[in-house]
C-alpha cells in the first residue's frame, strides 16, 4: 500500500540502447504534494509526478506555495493526531484495559453475550484506527524536516509495516463485524447462545495475525534514499507485481465481497422485518433494526468511499508505471492514492463516533469508565485529606 504524496521514481540508464528501471511507491508523508519530480543524478533521470525540476531554482511564488502546502499537511495531521489518538484510545482504555462491569448491566445472558462480542470487535478495531494514527508524529517529523526522513531505516521500515498492519486488520475487522451481525439475525440461536464464548477472540486473533503475515514483506522491501542529503522513505527498490496483487486481492477483492455480501444480506432481512406502518406503532424490536439499517448504510458508504477510490488508482497506476505515453493518467491514478488515502485516516480518527452512535450500550460504558474513574480520583483525594488530617491532629 502507498502513502500520501507517494513519489514514482524512473531510472532511464543507457548501455548498448536505453533500458528502463522503475522505482515506484514512495512512502513520504501522509500530505505530501509538494515532491520534487524530475532531476539527473550523474547523468541519470529522476522523475516523480510532479513535472519539476530537482534543480531548479524556486520562485518566490513557488517557494510561497510550497510553505503554504507544507503549513496544511502540518496542521491536517496535527488534527488527526489530536482527534484520532483521545478518541480510539478512549475508545481502548475503555473496553479494554477497564472492567466491563458497566457494558449492558441489565437484560438477558444472550443480550450479554452478544454485546461482549461486539465489544470485542469494536475494540480490536479501534487498535486497528491507533496503530495508523499512532503513526502521525513521526509523518510531523518528515514534514517539519522539509520533507526529508530524519529517522533511519528502521523507523522507515516500522512505519511501513505499521501502515499496511493498519489497513489490513481495519478491513479484515470490518469483514468480520460484518458476518457477526449477519450470523445475529440469520442464525440468532446459534450466535447469542451456542456459540462457546472464545469464538470471537479467536477470530479476531487469527484476523491480526494475518494482517502481520501479510505487512511482514514492507520490512523487507523498504528502503531509505539520499539525494542531495535529502532522505526519501521508499516502499520498494523496484515495483513488485507480486506483492502488488497480494495485496489487492487479500486487502481489498476479498474483504470487499465478503463486506457488501453479508451487509447486504443484512439490509434485506432488516426490510423483511420492519413492517409497513406508521413509525408509532412500530415495535420496539423493529426501531432497532431501523437503526441498524442507517449504521449499515454509513458504514458502507464509508468502506466505498475511502477504500474503492485508493484500489482503483493503485490499479491504474500499476497499469501506466512503465508506458511514459500514460504520464497525465499515472499522476492522477497518485493524486487519487494521495486524496483517498487522506479520507482513510480521517475515518480513522472518526471511527468511535460511528461505533458509540452503532451501539447506545457501547457509549453508556464509555461514559460510565469515565464517570467512575473520576469519582475514584476525587474519593481518592478526599479519603488522603482526611487520612493526614487525621494524622495531624493526633499528634497536637
Amino acid at each position: 500500500m502507498t502513502e500520501y504524496g507517494e513519489i514514482a521514481c524512473s531510472l532511464s540508464l543507457s548501455a548498448h540502447g536505453s533500458r528502463r528501471l522503475t522505482m515506484l511507491s514512495a512512502f513520504t508523508a501522509h500530505f505530501n504534494v509538494d515532491i520534487t519530480s524530475m532531476a539527473h543524478i550523474n547523468g541519470t533521470q529522476f522523475s516523480g509526478p510532479l513535472n519539476k525540476p530537482l534543480t531548479s531554482p524556486h520562485n518566490s511564488s513557488s517557494s510561497w506555495e510550497n510553505e503554504a502546502i507544507r503549513g496544511v499537511e502540518i496542521t491536517a495531521t496535527v488534527l488527526i493526531f489530536l482527534v484520532g489518538v483521545p478518541l480510539n484510545g478512549l475508545v481502548v482504555w475503555a473496553l479494554g484495559l477497564r472492567n466491563h462491569r458497566h457494558l449492558v448491566r441489565r437484560g438477558s445472558t444472550e443480550e450479554t453475550r452478544a454485546a461482549n462480542s461486539f465489544r470485542i470487535y469494536v475494540l480490536n478495531l479501534a487498535l486497528a484506527d491507533l496503530v495508523l494514527v499512532l503513526r502521525t508524529p513521526l509523518m510531523l517529523g518528515y514534514i517539519a524536516h522539509n520533507h526529508s526522513w530524519p529517522f533511519g531505516l528502521v523507523f522507515c521500515q516500522l512505519i511501513m509495516f505499521l501502515r499496511g498492519l493498519g489497513l489490513y486488520a481495519s478491513a479484515f475487522l470490518l469483514c468480520a463485524v460484518s458476518l457477526e451481525r449477519c450470523m445475529c439475525l440469520l442464525r440468532p440461536v446459534w450466535a447469542r447462545l451456542r456459540r462457546p464464548s472464545w469464538a470471537v477472540p479467536l477470530a479476531c486473533g487469527i484476523l491480526w495475525f494475518a494482517a502481520i503475515i501479510l505487512s511482514a514483506p514492507y520490512f523487507h522491501t523498504t528502503i531509505l534514499m539520499e539525494h542531495n542529503g535529502t532522505y526519501h522513505c521508499l516502499e520498494s527498490g523496484g515495483f513488485n507485481m507480486g506483492l502488488f496483487v497480494t495485496e489487492t486481492i487479500t486487502g481489498f477483492i476479498l474483504p470487499l465481497l465478503v463486506f457488501l455480501g453479508s451487509n447486504l444480506a443484512v439490509l434485506v432481512t432488516v426490510q423483511q422485518i420492519i413492517p409497513s406502518t406508521p413509525t408509532s406503532s412500530v415495535p420496539s424490536t423493529a426501531r432497532r433494526m431501523m437503526r441498524m439499517y442507517h449504521v449499515l448504510f454509513v458504514t458502507m458508504l464509508l468502506f466505498l468511499t475511502c477504500w474503492v477510490p485508493y484500489f482503483v488508482c493503485r490499479f491504474l497506476r500499476a497499469l501506466t508505471i512503465e508506458k511514459p505515453h500514460q504520464d497525465a493518467l499515472y499522476k492522477r491514478a497518485v493524486s487519487g492514492i494521495y486524496i483517498s488515502l487522506f479520507l482513510v485516516y480521517i475515518k480513522s480518527a472518526l471511527n468511535p463516533v460511528l461505533y458509540v452512535f452503532a451501539a447506545r450500550g457501547l457509549g453508556r460504558a464509555i461514559k460510565a469508565s469515565l464517570v467512575s474513574t473520576i469519582e475514584r480520583l476525587f474519593n481518592d483525594d478526599s479519603t488522603e485529606s482526611i487520612r493526614r488530617k487525621s494524622l495531624k491532629n493526633s499528634q497536637m
